[in-house]
């Protein structure tokens, strides 16, 4: 959702849920090497203090993430941000990798779409503001039991690429996550973390 629309619900918040899928929803993150490119950028970011994150997900053919975002930036810059450079680098990478036939999938459905400055996002993403905390935890449980009821895992922490694995205080995470949610200064440590 881009556009006059998106600045209306914008400014009522700054912690969203957001979903960005990829064109024909290609399945490029079965591919290590395509995870590895969401994770570096997902860091990047949110290092850099663009946002924080509270849960992610990333999945075959897209992504689910709950961020706060920071430095008075919209969720529109944001994302765009994310998607812009990561679709760069997936791009750049499958042609290293000389993976043509992924490539050239993109490339036909990014055709469908109705801008042509990425050849691996759909041209929109779904944003939902969060106002309170009972819709907070259910999204962050839909998030973490988005792999298991994919049927690409029984439980949540099997999935390598989620913040179930942080909420369940596991060692080997790929991306800090902010689980007591001390970003939204509500000043308590939340029961049962949310999962």
């Amino acid at each position: 959702m881009r556009g006059r629309k998106r600045n209306n619900f914008e400014r009522h918040g700054d912690l969203f849920f957001v979903t960005s899928t990829v064109v024909g929803f290609a399945r490029i993150f079965e591919l290590k090497y395509m995870c590895d490119i969401m994770i570096e950028n997902l860091n990047y970011y949110q290092n850099r203090g663009d946002f924080t994150i509270i849960a992610y997900v990333i999945m075959p053919d897209h992504f689910h993430l709950i961020i706060k975002t920071d430095k008075g930036l919209s969720i529109s810059q944001c994302i765009g941000n994310l998607k812009r450079i990561t679709s760069r680098k997936i791009t750049s990478e499958l042609e290293k990798q000389g993976n043509k036939k992924l490539l050239s999938s993109l490339s036909k459905n990014a055709l469908l779409e109705p801008s042509s400055d990425s050849r691996v996002w759909k041209y929109r993403f779904d944003s939902f503001v969060i106002t309170n905390e009972d819709t907070l935890r259910r999204k962050i449980q839909y998030i973490h039991n988005n792999p298991v009821t994919s049927g690409l895992v029984s439980e949540p922490t099997e999935w390598r690429y989620t913040s179930a694995r942080n909420y369940a205080g596991l060692d080997d995470v790929l991306i800090p996550v902010d689980v007591e949610w001390r970003c939204l200064d509500y000043g308590f440590v939340p029961s049962g973390k949310g999962s």
